[in-house]
């Protein structure tokens, strides 16, 4: 009596099956962790705020990004609560200044931000509304940059010098002036 061997192998069908389940799950696994990386190594900063805010965080009203006096601690606010989950440890290395965005070099002055039962001085604050636009300010960090921060901007416009940032809003003044 002859045996018959029968060759136990895959069909074409099934390799091909195989092959497209371990590339989908090669992509998933490596994909997933490359953005992850790329979103933890970027360092939150001035020039970044408004882009990382809007990404991170869902609003109705309001979303503000307050900074305070003690260690520089930043906090959110949205729709006027505060996020007690989301806390950034001197964000700023020195305290920085913040103007009004205008030709008169007024420094601005902000309410008190409550955290845990304590009143804390905010030394820094940008708001986004409704309509995705910003408060109007001139930060200057004494790093040799200066923020501008304007409804109109998507980003802050950032200068070396604090007049410099001034001299630039006067001029944008007279050019409208002269547009009209």
């Amino acid at each position: 009596m002859k045996l018959i061997r029968v060759k136990k192998s895959f069909t074409l069908i099934e390799l091909i099956i195989v092959i497209l389940i371990m590339s989908a799950t090669y992509l998933l696994v490596f994909s997933t962790n490359s953005f992850n990386i790329k979103e933890q190594n970027q360092k939150l900063e001035l020039d970044n705020l408004k882009d990382f805010l809007l990404k991170k965080f869902s609003f109705k009203k309001e979303l503000s990004f307050l900074c305070i006096d003690e260690n520089f601690s930043c906090y959110v606010k949205v729709d006027g609560k505060l996020d007690k989950d989301f806390k950034i440890e001197k964000f700023f290395k020195i305290k920085p200044e913040v103007y009004e965005y205008d030709k008169n070099e007024r420094k601005m002055e902000f309410k008190e931000l409550r955290v845990d039962n304590f009143n804390y001085d905010v030394i820094f604050e940008l708001k986004i509304n409704s309509d995705f636009k910003t408060n109007e300010f001139i930060v200057d960090t004494f790093e040799n940059k200066v923020y501008v921060f304007n409804s109109i901007f998507t980003k802050p416009k950032i200068y070396n010098f604090l007049n410099e940032s001034f001299e630039t809003f006067n001029i944008q003044e007279i050019e409208v002036k002269d547009a009209f």
